[in-house]
């Protein structure tokens, strides 16, 4: 038996602006949707913001099909129905074979959860953003004449400051769910060293030490060249996220001795992409393949890291050397704000239970018991009310 098709697909539009269109069952495209995607576009979203737009609205059109509502007749009502489905709904995505962990279980050698089989409440965020942005962009272009269903008004709370003067403080929006504070998690050196152990050449070993020293993220690392590399200075060049901007930031000097090692057998030409397949015909390196080398390695650790904790160890170590300034580590993790970088000054639970255990298993100080009555030591009124004549 044929699986039933779903009401409305995302379809990859290669050389078209934009590059994503989502098409209904008749295989028509949504014009509203493609008319913001292109106006997306046009306002230089990166591809992947452009893709993830598109299949955050795809599943509210999926929902609107199944309330059989048209987008827009949408009310906030829909939005409110939308997100309690979202909450009790599985994300597909977190589904695992019979061979891997259960969504949400802790790994005992990392100590970090996998991701619960619901929906993230980040996620939850993000797509009402995105519905905020879309309703916002109809009403801008007149195809929407209803308030927006996902930007409800914000309401405030007021409280007395002090007694004296009212002090207002915003309250989340409706719909809004609440995110947990995450701290960045970081390998530990046995770690890292277990980590470099098992990999099996040196490209792996030479990406692995630039992710932890140069603190790239995984687009970052896979863009270079090997005209980005600059060998006397021991410093690389990336295009950053965000401002894509090329800068240069250093490395550590195993970084350099590994890429030395995986490159005296290529011939790479200086704007061929750095990162190659081991077999021949050579082809750039994607996301796929290096997410695949760390999966091989937490196979054989029993391990659960992400490629982006390495960058998070990184700024960890940096931020925890005293005499590294914060406006310098801002710079060589390419943060925009310091807001973001003082996210690594937080004290690690690791460090925290170390350094209380640290305290109980101390041996405690005796301390002399005083002897008078007042509890003042003898001696320290002996010398208090000595004088010139002699003690009193």
């Amino acid at each position: 038996m044929e699986a039933h098709a779903q009401p409305f697909e995302v379809y990859f539009q290669p050389g078209k602006t934009p590059l994503f269109a989502l098409k209904d069952a008749g295989g028509e495209v949504v014009e509203c949707v493609h008319l913001y995607l292109a106006h997306l576009t046009a306002c230089d979203k990166s591809p992947a913001t452009v893709k993830a737009y598109a299949y955050a609205l795809v599943d509210w059109f999926r929902f609107l099909h199944r309330q059989k509502t048209e987008w827009s007749a949408a009310l906030p009502s829909h939005v409110r129905e939308y997100v309690n489905d979202l909450r009790s709904r599985t994300n597909p995505y977190r589904l695992h074979g019979a061979d891997r962990p259960p969504a949400g279980s802790v790994n005992p050698v990392t100590g970090k959860a996998k991701l619960a089989a619901r929906y993230q409440p980040t996620t939850i965020n993000h797509r009402l953003s995105v519905l905020a942005s879309f309703y916002a962009f109809l009403q801008d272009e007149h195809l929407f004449v209803q308030a927006n269903p996902a930007r409800p008004l914000r309401r405030t709370r007021t409280f007395l400051f002090r007694g004296v003067h009212p002090y207002p403080l915003p309250s989340r929006a409706p719909f809004r769910q609440k995110v947990p504070a995450l701290l960045p998690r970081a390998l530990s050196d046995d770690q890292v060293r277990a980590v470099i152990e098992q990999l099996t050449c040196h490209r792996d070993r030479a990406m692995v030490h630039l992710l932890l020293s140069a603190g790239l993220r995984a687009g970052e690392l896979l863009g270079m060249t090997p005209g980005d590399v600059d060998w006397g200075s021991q410093t690389v060049r990336v295009i950053t996220k965000g401002s894509r901007s090329p800068e240069w930031v250093a490395a550590s000097a195993e970084s350099f001795t590994y890429l030395r090692l995986y490159l005296a057998g290529r011939a790479l030409s200086t704007f061929d992409m750095l990162w190659q397949t081991r077999r021949g015909p050579y082809r750039p390196l994607n996301y796929s393949a290096l997410r695949g080398v760390l999966n091989r390695v937490n196979d054989r650790l029993g391990t659960n890291w992400v490629l982006h904790d390495f960058r998070h160890t990184c700024g960890i170590r940096l931020a925890s050397d005293p005499t590294m300034a914060l406006v310098h580590v801002q710079k060589h993790l390419r943060h925009r704000w310091i807001t973001t970088t003082q996210t690594y000054l937080r004290v690690q639970p690791q460090e925290a239970i170390r350094q209380v255990l640290r305290h109980f298993n101390e041996p405690r100080k005796e301390t002399t018991p005083l002897t008078t009555a007042c509890d003042y030591d003898t001696d320290d009124l002996a010398a208090f009310f000595k004088t010139d004549e002699g003690d009193l």
